[in-house]
């Protein structure tokens, strides 16, 4: 057993205790839990990652870049199972998404991350194919009502959404596992980069669950918020407007969620914050202006903008309570 993650866990859930899950409004408090457990599921390191993994990967957590240097594996499941924790943990591995399940009292926290065979560039080879329409396009076959409004032009990253929505299943079929009521449970969806945006479409579709969405039919009760960070667009802004959104924290000087950019039709999230040096966090709107192309001679500082553990230990700074 990794006793120096069993400790970290163990701080993590003290800081997760202190909050109330019920209240959906914006909390850098939560947003720390969230963090941590975003970056505690890059720990989980597979065979088949240590060859594979991509430069997006790398950046993305300098412990995640570590394992695969070492040429070390790394369970987070096998490492949890058997400790005196408050909480009960689980592992839904899928190829292209890995979520990490935290479940204490009456509350339920998902961490996504995207594996080795999910690479943010997919989306250069053709946009087209790569929007996944909820309706009027090739992907229809949801049955909404005729409204007023017209629901066409909603879409999602295809290859984002087909990384996370299938694991529906396992997810759920977990949570009932372990736990003796799911009745009343109060889930979370958070996960950085590839891994937030994964997040992001979990949280709009299970929360918009009703008689006419039946992909999140086999989820336990209703999503009540989502926290993800340095993500990047995931859909179009019919799903902006017609969804429920995360709580989107990201960092200027991140390359990561400026892509794909807005005039290949993806939109930001609607409640974005951005994560100053100094540890605050305010609303505000981002441009395309930065861009790509700004990033090339700042290279190393959007690498390392991009971390999580750069995004954990801001919000630790914004907080006033030290990392786990």
């Amino acid at each position: 057993m990794d006793e120096n993650l069993r400790n970290r866990m163990g701080k993590i859930l003290n800081l997760a205790y202190e909050q109330d899950w019920s209240k959906k409004s914006f909390s850098l408090h939560k947003a720390q839990v969230c963090a941590e457990l975003s970056s505690i599921v890059y720990q989980d390191v597979q065979e088949y990652e240590l060859k594979k993994a991509s430069r997006i990967h790398l950046v993305a957590s300098d412990l995640y870049r570590s394992f695969v240097r070492s040429g070390k594996t790394s369970s987070i499941l096998d490492a949890l199972n058997g400790v005196k924790l408050d909480a009960r943990f689980f592992v839904v591995r899928g190829r292209y998404s890995l979520v990490f399940g935290t479940i204490f009292n009456d509350v339920v926290i998902l961490a996504v991350r995207g594996t080795v065979f999910r690479k943010l560039w997919d989306w250069k080879a053709n946009i087209d194919t790569e929007k996944f329409y909820l309706r009027g396009g090739r992907f229809e076959f949801f049955p909404f009502e005729f409204t007023a409004t017209d629901l066409g032009r909603q879409y999602f990253h295809k290859g984002f959404f087909e990384s996370i929505v299938p694991q529906f299943e396992s997810i759920s079929e977990q949570i009932k596992e372990k736990t003796n009521s799911v009745s009343n449970l109060k889930i979370v969806w958070t996960g950085h980069s590839l891994g937030g945006a994964m997040a992001a479409i979990g949280y709009a579709i299970h929360s918009s669950r009703n008689g006419h969405m039946l992909l999140a039919d086999e989820m336990p009760n209703d999503a009540v918020c989502a926290y993800t960070f340095g993500m990047p667009r995931y859909c179009g802004l019919g799903v902006i407007c017609g969804f429920s959104g995360p709580y989107h924290i990201y960092r200027h000087a991140d390359v990561i969620p400026t892509v794909p950019l807005r005039r290949m039709g993806f939109s930001d999230s609607n409640r974005e914050y951005e994560l100053t040096e100094s540890g605050g966090v305010a609303p505000t709107e981002r441009t395309d202006a930065f861009g790509i192309a700004n990033h090339i001679p700042k290279l190393l500082t959007s690498i390392k903008s991009h971390s999580i553990e750069g995004y954990a230990e801001l919000i630790a700074k914004g907080t006033g309570k030290a990392r786990p």
